[in-house]
């Protein structure tokens, strides 16, 4: 019980000696505010969940081990959101979105709006909050009121089946063209 006293007195005076610090130490790896504090809270919730303790925490040992925890914790945080962010990017890429954007919009082979309008209901509100709203992940999940992940994977799927939709429209032009072509 007296180290269980002891460890929360000491959490308590290491928060007012350093969080200032641990923040700075945060932002300059997150370059993010709300992240920063993230990484902060994140970092005291280790410091308490394992029970540390240093006699004096004005010490030199203390300082790097604190300073150690918050550059871990905001390590592992940017780690997470780059592998959020690929996953978006990489999904991004299948889609060949650089062939959708690079038509021309007058291009009567193509409507962007039609296609998208073709897809399931579910599959539309993803694209449409996320692409045309320009809501984030998150955002998208909350209006929709599912999670993050099946955001992500709605949007995949969304984007196979638009890649699907486009290549069945260029087969059958293609024949279409074939088929005027021997008429001709």
């Amino acid at each position: 019980m007296q180290d269980k006293k002891a460890s929360i007195r000491f959490i308590e005076r290491s928060y007012r000696l350093y969080e200032q610090k641990m923040y700075q130490v945060a932002y300059s790896i997150l370059h993010d505010s709300g992240l920063a504090e993230d990484a902060v809270s994140e970092a005291f919730l280790k410091l308490m969940k394992h029970n540390i303790y240093f006699e004096d925490p004005k010490s030199d040992d203390c300082k790097r081990y604190i300073i150690s925890v918050i550059k871990h914790a905001s390590i592992n945080i940017y780690n997470k959101k780059k592998r959020e962010q690929e996953i978006m990017y990489l999904t991004d890429e299948d889609m060949n979105t650089k062939d959708l954007s690079n038509r021309n919009p007058a291009d009567p082979d193509i409507d962007i709006e039609e296609l998208i309008s073709d897809l399931p209901s579910k599959y539309y509100a993803t694209v449409y909050y996320l692409t045309v709203e320009n809501l984030s992940v998150k955002e998208t999940a909350a209006k929709l009121g599912i999670t993050e992940a099946a955001v992500r994977k709605r949007f995949e799927r969304a984007k196979f089946l638009l890649k699907t939709i486009m290549k069945g429209r260029e087969q059958n032009e293609a024949g279409n063209q074939l088929h005027q072509s021997n008429i001709s």
